[in-house]
């Protein structure tokens, strides 16, 4: 029987770079285990929700010229270089309730930035090209469902990958990282006449993808074992007192002006990624490794917009301190997985 190694991101937006530094450690790991290969060329399937989905498409498809995938190393550059390109700073946004007031009556930040990026490396390449298989969730608004699209050489023969074989992979990865308040949706065209879909953020439902991947993993292998590595972005630690919280409502659970900064959909993050994290500790043992850690003592912002140089650092400390602490999983990790 043969064990199938499935990776998947978090999203987070700019914390993006923590699952970033994760990776090119890991990269760093299976050199000084004797594996030269791209860490991606381990894995038979890598899932990612909105950040997570612009990590997983970069390892899994070429360049737009037909070269070889972005590296590790080059994924981490990509969000220390281009976040505030993603992300620019707007005046006054970090002032209380005045700042994020446009948040309240539209996206916050324009796609245009993010999809030229996007169109740097990815270009106009679709679904059937990925070199590696790949799954990345978003969340159609017209029509309502829950979307996973996903390419890959185990879909050449599978309907699902027919489904979305000529989608464009960047659309993808726009859908799935529009965060409502934040960006627009995103409309992407089903090329063999379908509807297509107005896709949101995946985050929504699947911030943590590593469930919905071993759904995933399980139909594409069915006889095999599993071995999954997840990569958060950072838990997000701040707490909603009992004496504020009692007295909410709309406003207070939803808007991104308050202090707290939209608690519902931070606690449906939180939750679910918790949730997945104990089914998949239970399911599979040591056959399930998470790298996250906790947001705080000046390791990182739970913000997915601070793109300053403060808060890079910051999360860039937060992800390094974290990876020495897991030093023994990571290489006991890269030595199980070089040559795979």
């Amino acid at each position: 029987m043969a064990v199938r190694n499935i990776l998947t991101i978090d999203g987070g937006g700019v914390r993006g770079l923590v699952a970033a530094i994760v990776l090119d450690a890991l990269q760093g790991a299976f050199r000084a285990a004797g594996d030269t290969r791209p860490v991606a060329d381990s894995f038979d399937l890598i899932a990612g929700a909105s950040s997570g989905a612009i990590i997983a498409a970069a390892l899994a498809m070429p360049r737009a010229d037909g070269s070889a995938a972005l590296g590790a190393a080059e994924i981490r550059r990509f969000f220390e270089e281009n976040a505030r390109r993603i992300f620019p700073p707007r005046p006054f946004c970090n002032i209380p309730v005045i700042g994020r007031l446009p948040q309240l009556f539209g996206p916050l930040y324009d796609p245009a930035p993010l999809d030229a990026l996007l169109a740097e490396s990815l270009g106009d390449l679709v679904f059937a090209s990925a070199r590696r298989n790949v799954m990345i969730p978003a969340y159609s608004i017209d029509p309502r469902d829950i979307v996973l699209f996903r390419g890959g050489p185990a879909y050449r023969e599978d309907a699902e990958g027919e489904r979305f074989a000529m989608v464009r992979v960047r659309d993808a990865v726009l859908g799935s990282s529009a965060a409502p308040t934040f960006f627009p949706p995103h409309r992407i065209d089903a090329p063999n006449g379908e509807a297509g879909w107005t896709a949101i953020d995946g985050g929504v439902y699947v911030n943590d993808p590593a469930m919905a991947a071993v759904a995933e993993a399980m139909r594409l292998f069915p006889e095999d074992e599993l071995r999954v590595v997840s990569i958060g972005t950072g838990r997000q630690t701040r707490v909603y007192p009992f004496r504020r919280a009692r007295r909410w409502g709309f406003s207070q659970w939803i808007s991104p002006a308050g202090r707290f900064r939209t608690p519902l959909l931070s606690a449906i993050q939180d939750g679910q990624a918790r949730a997945v994290h104990r089914q998949l500790t239970y399911l599979l043992g040591e056959d399930y490794i998470r790298f996250d850690y906790r947001l705080e003592r000046g390791r990182g912002s739970d913000r997915l917009d601070d793109a300053s140089r403060g808060n890079l650092n910051r999360l860039t400390r937060g992800a390094t301190e974290m990876v020495e602490e897991m030093r023994p999983q990571l290489l006991a990790l890269a030595e199980t997985l070089a040559g795979a």
